[in-house]
């Protein structure tokens, strides 16, 4: 769905610049947890690393920067964002908060076009996990840009193009940190369950149903996350249950 009016809410944006290769590149590297969190990002380290010239590189890290995964430090450089289970908790809540009113929005406002992009999102997560089941490169990525769409895809008909841009930039965000800590070699048939859930809540226009089960959703993942986060020794704030349980 387009908007004439409201925040551009293309997450991908440009590209065809070198610096919008590199931002892309390295924002997924940050969320994937290759470049992990308080890393210091040496500019020649990256320059060999992403094939790329000093300006667009310090364009990219910039638009990082605004972004929240990457933390300027003045003449020392940059690096990247670290983690905190405080951060995690407000993160979470406002997903909740956010997430939850697209989605009911969308059910009220929402006609066929964003019933059958939600339908084909679901078959992709079907495919995705057999995908992964393979072991194959990849199938890891696959899954996690297909998980990412069918969220995203359940709030796209909220009207709202400002709660879509601050519900991607949360989800993003929240990948980070699950992808971070939380361990898994595959997709257990409860999860698959709960999206054919949020699917059914959404076409049978279920406002009540779609509301708990969204919320339960999010809720239970950021639990998954901070048990992990602990385990790696993550432990400057109170449990999430407590925040948003």
């Amino acid at each position: 769905m387009n908007y004439d009016w409201g925040p551009d809410i293309d997450l991908e944006g440009e590209t065809n610049t070198l610096a919008a290769q590199a931002f892309r590149q390295i924002r997924g590297d940050i969320i994937s947890g290759a470049l992990a969190p308080g890393m210091k990002l040496h500019a020649e380290r990256l320059k060999a690393q992403y094939d790329i010239g000093s300006s667009p590189l310090r364009e990219a890290l910039t638009r990082l920067t605004a972004n929240g995964l990457v933390t300027s430090e003045g003449q020392k450089g940059f690096r990247v964002v670290d983690v905190s289970l405080q951060e995690l908790s407000d993160i979470t809540r406002l997903r909740v908060q956010l997430e939850v009113r697209g989605f009911l929005d969308s059910i009220t406002h929402g006609d066929v076009e964003w019933e059958i992009d939600i339908s084909a999102n679901y078959r992709r997560l079907i495919h995705a996990i057999e995908e992964l089941r393979s072991g194959d490169e990849g199938t890891s990525e696959t899954w996690e840009s297909v998980h990412r769409r069918f969220h995203l895809s359940l709030i796209q008909a909220c009207g709202s193009p400002w709660l879509i841009s601050f519900c991607h930039r949360l989800y993003e965000h929240f990948e980070r940190y699950r992808r971070v800590f939380v361990e898994y070699t595959e997709i257990s048939p409860e999860i698959l369950a709960e999206h054919e859930k949020l699917l059914d809540a959404a076409l049978k226009r279920d406002a009540r149903r779609g509301e708990e089960l969204l919320r339960e959703h999010i809720e239970f993942a950021a639990r998954l996350t901070e048990r992990d986060a602990r385990i790696h020794g993550v432990r400057d704030a109170a449990k999430i249950a407590s925040v948003v349980g």
